[in-house]
């Protein structure tokens, strides 16, 4: 997949990938930022992330708390119960969408 393409995918379903980045564990916003360049290399700024995140946490799909560990206090985003089945539904009707699509393309 060209990478502009991958990026525009990525970044059109933000929300499944940040709660699949959260099912592994719990991350912080810069966590969240380098694990999806790793993982999916699209980068994306704190801009984009955390007014998402504040969104997702509305919808309970996420957790939020803040946590001290040394010096700075940092929110740690868990992903919920509800963010769990929303993100696994999400995934599953990205595929059905994109084989749909894929067998109108076949002659």
């Amino acid at each position: 997949m060209p990478k502009k393409v991958a990026e525009r995918f990525v970044k059109s379903f933000l929300d499944l990938f940040i709660l699949d980045l959260l099912d592994s564990s719990p991350k912080h916003g810069y966590e969240i930022i380098r694990e999806l360049k790793i993982r999916t290399g699209t980068s994306i700024g704190a801009g984009t992330l955390y007014p998402l995140l504040y969104e997702l946490e509305e919808r309970k799909l996420v957790a939020g708390e803040w946590n001290s560990p040394n010096r700075r206090s940092r929110r740690v985003y868990t992903i919920t119960e509800h963010g769990a089945t929303y993100k696994l539904q999400g995934f599953r009707n990205v595929s059905n969408l994109l084989r749909g699509s894929n067998s109108g393309t076949r002659a």
